[in-house]
């Protein structure tokens, strides 16, 4: 062979220099999606109907801090949690996984259910049933169960109450344990630093009312939409691209 068209010998530096643009590109990427957005696989049925079982969404990371990639690290703050909002969080008594609940209470409110009602600062939220039923065509009894439209301040959302199961609806046990309302009657003060959230499934999540506050350190976003859903080899097509309000 002739040398002059033999292929040229390259260190191995030479051939990590070749490939560092494309390796700047992935990190890129990586931090992008550490910074912004969190997948997440909707696990239960807590918060049905606004999410069920199966859905996939994204939340938005950097709704009210900015964190450095890959880290816990609170560059600055952007925003606040707002009443209303699906937020996903890490809960103070499995700090192995991530929940997705509305925060109902923010700190200084005073939070009181009574009878599936909900009251904040004394004042009873307004919520009224739903005659359109479509959307719970696939929920688990839901001939018996209750649909309504609350409104918290400016967010109108789903919520149910299950007419067969009434004495579980103001502090449920967790699930597969006996009734006990951790240090809660049937109100309580949201301190500082802390949220109350619960699912829109009111009788069917184990959520604040159960465990406590939330801890805003533990925020890991807000749920902005619908991507795919899917449960039992179905796909729900009418889901997809849905906003989560």
């Amino acid at each position: 062979m002739n040398s002059e068209n033999a292929p040229t010998s390259r260190t191995p530096m030479e051939r990590v220099r070749e490939y560092l643009p494309l390796l700047y590109l992935i990190a890129a990427l990586f931090a992008l999606r550490w910074t912004f957005v969190e997948p997440y696989v909707v696990p239960t049925g807590s918060m049905e109907p606004t999410l069920k079982t199966g859905d996939r969404l994204y939340a938005l990371k950097c709704a009210y801090d900015v964190r450095f990639p890959f880290t816990d690290w609170t560059l600055f703050k952007v925003g606040t949690v707002k009443r209303g909002d699906v937020i996903l969080f890490i809960p103070p008594h499995e700090t192995d996984k991530t929940y997705v609940k509305r925060a109902i209470g923010l700190p200084g409110d005073d939070i009181e259910f009574r009878s599936g009602v909900l009251f904040i600062n004394g004042e009873e939220i307004s919520k009224d049933i739903f005659p359109n039923r479509e959307i719970m065509y696939d929920i688990q009894d839901a001939e018996n169960k209750s649909l309504y439209l609350e409104k918290l301040g400016d967010v109108k959302h789903y919520a149910i109450l299950d007419n067969a199961s009434p004495d579980f609806r103001n502090f449920p046990p967790p699930p597969g344990e006996a009734r006990s309302a951790w240090s809660l009657e049937a109100k309580t003060k949201v301190p500082e630093g802390f949220l109350f959230a619960v699912g829109d499934n009111r009788d069917h999540s184990y959520d604040s009312r159960g465990w406590g506050w939330v801890p805003m350190e533990s925020l890991k976003g807000r749920a902005m939409f619908i991507w795919f859903s899917m449960w039992e080899s179905r796909i729900r097509y009418e889901r997809i691209g849905t906003l989560i309000q």
